[in-house]
């Protein structure tokens, strides 16, 4: 699923499975139910629904994106 889709899965009313772009595994088993996100081998409820967790993808997926103002990371960038 991109995250487009499972952003659309996670506001509909329906069952769904899928992986976001970054790994996570999210899922509704029964219709209007709570989403779940798979850590350590179990399916653990989000605390957040609907648009409040489109909203915490959406910044996750900008946490990931690195921007022109962050230093760039690696062995050219500790100096000395």
């Amino acid at each position: 699923m991109t995250d487009s889709q499972l952003k659309e899965a996670v506001l509909g009313p329906w069952p769904f499975f899928g992986v976001s772009s970054r790994g996570e595994v999210f899922a509704r088993y029964i219709p209007s139910g709570p989403v779940f996100r798979w850590s350590w081998n179990q399916m653990i409820p989000m605390p957040v629904q609907g648009s409040d967790l489109v909203w915490l993808l959406h910044a996750q997926g900008e946490e990931d994106q690195p921007s022109d103002s962050e230093p760039a990371k690696g062995p050219a960038a500790k100096g000395k």
